[in-house]
């Protein structure tokens, strides 16, 4: 199997590629042209009801229509932006090769078009300014040119009033006189850069005297939103308490007092209002609470940004702000516990009303089921009769029997509850002083940090006041240093000064001695220039000797002996060429190594033309044909016959039609391999045509192997006066050069 280059793959993917393009918009477009009638066909038959309108087709030609659409587009804009090309083949598989496939039959490129395009008059011809306008714009476009050589091509002036601008430009840049540049010197410089820094210095000041006055500003409005609102919050919050512990004695009062049991009804509407108001308390105190922890949350926020900021991290309104953040968060924490606390309370007070309530409800209903007619509550009838008294009487000592014995069994749990109680009271205790001992915690903890920042201030100032002391003193010590370092370094430069002068003038006395050198050398470069001269003339004539030696090779490989009638005839050895040769390059050792590798018999006898080969050929393929099923050991009369039948009614096929395809030599045969040749013979490839020879087999590999033979010393010829052409045309080529 031959192997080929990459550009055979890149060609066979192409190929590859169009053909399942041409096969999918094929398909395609026969589906559509089975799913409707054609335009040109006999009419259709009325519509039927029964029947929905054909809607497919207007959809599937829409998007085959905005499918070309949008690959025209794709192929249009990637031939006029090359970027924007080199972005699809990365991008998209296979693009490259379609690009590849379809760019021939375009321009070379979108400039080839504009170079067509003829241009407009100049605009110099209709203002007037002349060709001053003109020079401009040729001038614009060159420093263009020069500073972006990779650039797009410019687009083509369609109307004249788009140059009306430039033009006034152009006369605006003109009529701006043209100062001289002064050179800076060293002192102003310096005044210069000290300015600038000093400007900037000052406006670093500024912007950062901007940001603290700002950040003092938002502090100070926090500051005080924060104590308005944790003000209020904690008046709420004790208003709560108030009224929760209100409401539990108005109702520890209303469960106990049974003196007076006709005022019950005034008891406990006192109750029920206590209840509202403490419900009422209880969301404003949430509402107010909740605002004013959001507040102190945007305080903290701002300290901890004002902090992180390298500018303002030093600002003496952070440390009060933070004083007063935890201050009102110790208050409003304390408040909250004390509210928990009496909330508590309270609902074990509503536990207990809970209870009373529930056993009043059932001592009543066993009453009811004792004596159904007597509806308790009633005052309308409250006399008994003597069996209801006696029942009741009866019902309540069973059921302080009953009661006494729970109060046994009472008293023998009792403990064990208390106990339980007690260990349920540790634990919500040790809750609440866990809860109380954190808040404490992060008060000290904040406390702590609110004097280690006051201490770090103060350090920083009895640090800063030592530095500026201690700065001083080595400033005052550097200064006395620099002057002595001053003085001994004039002394240095002027013993400096005094060697340089007296090399200077050294050189100065030599200087004519190494001129009068130069010019000497300068004539001795001249008559070596004309020696080189000379033998580079020497060695052209030797080169031109070559070259008329070699294309006389040449000539005799191509042409043979013109002379002849018969192709025998006409053969010519090429030793005498090749003599003249060996002696036109002095014995080169390239020249004699290729000599070396020419056939002996191509010097003593010759080589057959191209022309005669070619002409030999048909013959060679004739009889190959015929005895194309016969084998290296030969065969019978009837398979000598069958073969020339065979080679009556089968046709050439040519398999490799470009050089780059790839072929298996498995699926050769004998008819391919001479359609081949044959065909890579009529185009001139005579390395084609006899490396597919060479694939014979059996009796047409021995018919066609004189003229393989022959072929190859042929080619091996032809090799070598090329490569010889190729040397002598190097070599003189360095002779010009």
């Amino acid at each position: 199997m031959w192997k080929t280059t990459s550009t055979g793959v890149s060609a066979r993917i192409r190929g590859g590629c169009c053909r399942k393009i041409k096969n999918y918009y094929g398909m395609r477009l026969s589906t559509e042209a089975q799913a409707g009638p054609q335009p040109k066909a006999s009419p259709p038959p009325p519509p039927k009801e029964d029947l929905p309108p054909p809607k497919k087709r207007g959809i599937f030609g829409k998007l085959l229509g905005l499918t070309f659409i949008g690959v025209g587009g794709t192929v249009g804009y990637a031939w006029y932006d090359p970027s924007f090309k080199k972005q699809i083949e990365d991008n998209v598989p296979y693009s490259k090769d379609a690009f590849d496939f379809l760019f021939p039959y375009l321009p070379e490129s979108f400039a080839a078009v504009k170079s067509r395009v003829p241009s407009l008059p100049s605009v110099s011809q209709y203002n007037p300014f002349g060709s001053e306008v003109q020079n401009t714009k040729e001038e614009g476009r060159w420093k263009r040119r020069e500073t972006s050589p990779d650039s797009e091509p410019e687009s083509i002036p369609l109307a004249l009033p788009e140059t009306k601008p430039k033009v006034a430009e152009t006369k605006k840049e003109k009529e701006v006189p043209i100062q001289p540049v002064k050179e800076e010197t060293v002192e102003e410089r310096r005044q210069r850069e000290r300015l600038e820094a000093a400007r900037k210095k000052k406006e670093r000041e500024e912007e950062e005297a901007a940001e603290n006055a700002a950040l003092e500003v938002n502090l100070e409005n926090l500051v005080l939103s924060c104590t308005n609102k944790s003000k209020q919050a904690i008046e709420v919050q004790n208003r709560v308490l108030e009224s929760t512990k209100s409401h539990v004695q108005l109702l520890k009062k209303a469960m106990d007092d049974t003196t007076n049991i006709l005022d019950k009804d005034a008891q406990w509407e006192a109750v029920a209002t206590a209840f509202e108001a403490r419900q009422d308390a209880v969301l404003a105190a949430h509402k107010d609470v909740t605002a004013a922890r959001e507040v102190l949350e945007k305080l903290k926020h701002t300290i901890e940004e004002g902090k992180k900021n390298k500018v303002t991290s030093k600002n003496k309104m952070i440390l009060p702000a933070k004083e007063t953040l935890n201050n009102m968060s110790s208050e409003l924490n304390k408040m909250q516990s004390q509210v928990e606390k009496t909330e508590g309370e309270a609902k074990v007070m509503l536990k207990y009303k809970d209870l009373i309530d529930k056993g009043r409800q059932q001592f009543k209903k066993e009453l009811e089921s004792i004596m159904p007619a007597v509806k308790l509550g009633d005052r309308k009838g409250m006399k008994l009769t003597e069996d209801e008294l006696n029942s009741m009487i009866a019902h309540a000592h069973r059921r302080i029997e009953q009661l006494q014995k729970q109060l046994a069994e009472q008293i023998a749990l009792e403990q064990q509850r208390v106990q339980r109680a007690l260990e349920d009271q540790q634990k919500e205790d040790e809750k609440i002083e866990k809860q109380h001992l954190a808040q404490e915690a992060e008060r000290l903890q904040n406390e702590f940090a609110i004097e280690k920042e006051k201490w770090e201030a103060a350090a920083q100032i009895q640090f800063e006041e030592d530095l500026r002391h201690h700065l001083a003193r080595q400033a005052a010590a550097h200064s006395e240093h620099l002057q002595e370092v001053l003085r001994v370094r004039e002394k240095e430069l002027e013993i400096q000064f005094e060697r340089v002068l007296h090399t200077k003038l050294l050189e100065e006395r030599s200087s004519f001695h190494t001129e009068m050198v130069g010019w000497i050398a300068r004539l001795k470069g001249i008559e070596a220039a004309v020696d080189g001269r000379a033998e580079s003339e020497k060695m052209a004539q030797q080169a031109q000797t070559l070259w008329l030696a070699c294309v006389a090779l040449n000539g005799a490989i191509r042409l043979g002996n013109p002379e002849g009638a018969k192709m025998e005839e006409q053969l010519r050895p090429l030793s005498n060429e090749v003599e003249a040769i060996s002696k036109a390059s002095g014995n080169h050792p390239f020249v004699m190594n290729v000599i070396e590798k020419i056939p002996e018999q191509v010097l003593t006898k010759g080589v057959w033309t191209e022309d005669n080969l070619r002409a030999r050929f048909p013959k060679v393929q004739k009889v190959c044909r015929r005895v194309s099923m016969v084998d290296e050991t030969g065969g019978s009369l009837l398979r000598y016959f069958l073969s020339y039948l065979q080679s009556v009614f089968i046709f050439d096929s040519i398999y490799a039609k470009c050089k780059d395809t790839e072929v298996d030599v498995d699926d050769l045969n004998t008819f391919s391999i001479l359609a081949s040749a044959k065909f890579w013979l009529e185009r001139g490839e005579f390395e084609n045509a006899v490396r597919l020879m060479n694939q014979l087999q059996g009796a047409p590999r021995r018919v066609a192997a004189d003229w393989i033979e022959e072929a190859k010393l042929y080619l091996e010829a032809r090799q070598a006066a090329m490569a010889l052409m190729a040397f002598a045309s190097a070599r003189g080529l360095g002779t010009i050069f």
